[in-house]
């Protein structure tokens, strides 16, 4: 028997039908399950799905939850993952459950693994049996499947734990077995669940995990055997010694449940990649992952998977780099710090910080726990850090049309214009389909990039085509039913700074205009200037107009005589016709900043008034940056149709172009402030 069987089989579970109504036809017995938590059990959606006699994937339902002891428990659908055959089954009262441990890697496979689950090996009407069999996990990476090579699938173990018996933790979920071949079978991984995070049930998801840690915690601090025991043994056993042991590991997490979770998976990948840089003086990061607590940041850095190829020089970093990662972990924390749990994970940093060889490390963890201490409550302790990085926006690239559709490509766009791509279609989609097209990854981008306080901008970089497109009120993800609203759910012009850049200048270059321009607007102060000088006096249909080269001239010439940086305004789209004439004109004398509607020329008669509106705006807005969070806070005001208000329905259209090349001054990087 294998040395996992005995503590795995006290934690799979059976599960069936309620024992009053449920639909007659169905089974009584209908897969398997897994104690992830006190009284949480994970299995597969489609096991639960049969709870009706019908393929219907909504919670509530009753289920019947029974132990290894044949003890029968009553058990509620809590969650079902759309897009994940995954499922979260709440079993109250069942606090006393053997729980397995969960992986906190991102990277789990391959792996040599071993399958568990509940089978009728005797028919239909037969007794249960719980089998194990040995197979090779492969695959399960950005919710692609988990592929079982070489073991045996029977009916029923479908959700039942894929255990990965090299560091006795669970990576997947049983799913089904092979078309056609009884050797190969399919399980989710474990990563899926965090799909929760993003389908308005990020608090459930945050309170299993904390369980978890906590439940194993006070398990490995009693006198009988536990997991993180199970795991000292194994490590002996496979000759794996390194300093961020089970013991350390187990005392963190369950430390790390008494805080806090993080904001999002940018912030763990923040705090992360600051810890990578610091150890591994790399500019290397980790961008493929999705970790939304903070156990999962942790596995990052001492999974030798995800390690960078600087980490390879012979020295154990493990406990260097969860030491001071638990350090900014620390500071990250909103204060007062005064709660049991931030003394308590305080406590840990410091204590493992003096018990480390390396001096630097221990003096620049201590060092965060004492900035950490004087944090004003802004919750900015954990930016400012030894090894920190810049925030990151999001960069939604759409390509001119080839043959009706637009390619596109969502990427984390870093402080000095590098650009790490989340999804893409090469293939592209119709106008009409590309805000359905880029959600997903829009909404990826944008868990990634956000960090603590720090809200990620989007910057649309488009064909001139689609300047008229109103990509400010995209929304990364849809209201979903009957659901309260979510601020995940609002049009993200409205909730983030959004503008526009222009695929069209990219052809000459990173020119000396473009750069002095971008400088000169950053730091501002800002004066609006036409785009079309005749415009605001005499509308669109003026008998004698400034012509492109003039136009061109008058916008190259220096701020002397003005009372700040121009930034030109127009009040009409620069999609097509004159005003996209123009507004190339501007972009070749450098401007990187423009005002301007999505209205076309004939569709309205309030010229000047836009202009002078817009003169105001812009007077009032010091910097760049500035303008970018003032013509956010302006879409909000200005976003009820039914509100008759001259003060703010003149910007119901507004356009922010916003296009500093891609490559800041490495002296003077381009930030957006926190909102």
């Amino acid at each position: 028997m294998s040395s996992l069987e005995d503590p795995v089989s006290r934690g799979v579970v059976r599960i069936g039908p309620a024992a009053a109504g449920y639909d007659g036809g169905s089974a009584g017995f209908w897969g398997s399950g897994f104690f992830v938590a006190p009284e949480w059990v994970v299995t597969c959606a489609h096991v639960v799905d049969k709870r009706v006699g019908a393929m219907e994937r909504e919670p509530g339902g009753g289920v019947t939850v029974t132990t290894c002891d044949d003890e029968r428990l009553e058990g509620e659908i809590a969650h079902v993952v759309t897009g994940h055959d995954l499922a979260l089954v709440r079993v109250p009262g069942a606090d006393f459950a053997d729980c397995l441990w969960l992986s906190d890697r991102s990277a789990p496979t391959p792996a040599e693994v071993e399958l568990y689950g509940w089978a009728q090996t005797s028919g239909a009407y037969g007794p249960e049996e719980f089998l194990s069999t040995k197979a090779m996990a492969t695959g399960g990476r950005r919710g692609n499947a988990m592929w079982l090579q070489n073991g045996l699938v029977l009916r029923g173990c479908s959700g039942g734990p894929v255990v990965d018996t090299r560091y006795g933790s669970v990576i997947g979920v049983i799913r089904s077995q092979g078309q056609g071949d009884a050797t190969v079978g399919r399980a989710e991984s474990v990563t899926g669940l965090r799909a929760l995070c993003d389908q308005g049930a990020e608090a459930m998801w945050a309170e299993v995990v904390a369980a978890h840690d906590r439940h194993h915690l006070r398990r490995f601090e009693g006198s009988g055997d536990c997991w993180p025991r199970l795991h000292t043994r194994l490590a002996v056993r496979q000759g794996r010694q390194h300093s961020f042991d089970p013991r350390s590991r187990t005392q963190l997490y369950g430390l790390f449940a008494e805080v806090e979770p993080p904001s999002g998976p940018g912030q763990v990948l923040h705090l992360v990649n600051g810890t990578s840089r610091r150890l591994l003086r790399s500019p290397q990061r980790i961008e493929s992952n999705d970790p939304r607590n903070w156990r999962e940041g942790s596995g990052l850095l001492y999974d030798p998977r995800e390690r960078t190829e600087a980490a390879l020089a012979g020295r154990d970093l493990e406990q260097e780099a969860v030491v001071l990662y638990a350090a900014m972990v620390y500071g990250a924390l909103r204060a007062p710090r005064d709660t049991p749990g931030a003394k308590k994970l305080r406590d840990w940093v410091e204590t493992a910080a003096n018990a480390l060889e390396t001096d630097v490390i221990r003096e620049e963890s201590l060092a965060l726990l004492a900035g950490g201490d004087r944090d004003d409550g802004t919750g900015d302790g954990a930016h400012t850090g030894p090894g920190d990085a810049a925030h990151d926006d999001v960069l939604v690239v759409i390509e001119p049309e080839v043959y009706g559709t637009h390619p596109w490509r969502v990427q984390l766009l870093d402080s000095d214009g590098g650009t790490t791509t989340v999804r893409h279609d090469e293939e592209g989609v119709p106008r009409t389909g590309l805000e359905a097209a880029v959600r997903q990854g829009l909404s990826e981008a944008l868990a990634r990039a956000d960090a603590g306080q720090y809200l990620a901008a989007v910057d649309f970089l488009l064909p001139r085509a689609l300047f008229d497109e109103p990509v400010d009120e995209w929304r990364s993800r849809l209201p979903r039913g009957d659901e309260p609203p979510s601020v995940h759910t609002l049009p993200i012009g409205r909730r983030r700074v959004v503008a526009l850049r222009d695929q069209l200048r990219r052809r000459d270059g990173v020119t000396p205009e473009w750069n002095r321009a971008r400088r000169a607007t950053e730091h501002g102060p800002l004066e609006a200037v036409p785009l079309c000088l005749d415009v605001p006096d005499a509308g669109h249909t003026a008998p004698a107009p400034e012509g492109e080269e003039a136009a061109y001239a008058r916008l190259s010439v220096s701020t002397a005589g003005l009372a700040g940086v121009p930034l030109p305004v127009y009040c009409a789209s620069t999609a097509t016709g004159r005003g996209s004439r123009v507004l190339t004109r501007a972009f070749h004398a450098g401007h990187v900043a423009v005002l301007c509607r999505r209205t076309g020329e004939d569709g309205h008669d309030d010229c000047a008034e836009f202009h002078r509106r817009a003169a105001q705006l812009v007077r009032e807005a010091p910097t760049g940056s500035e303008l970018r969070e003032r013509v956010r806070l302006l879409r909000n005001i200005s976003a009820d149709p039914d509100r008759d208000d001259q003060d703010t329905a003149w910007a119901r259209h507004i356009v922010l172009i916003y296009d500093p090349p891609h490559r800041p001054a490495p002296d003077e990087p381009l930030h957006f402030p926190p909102l």
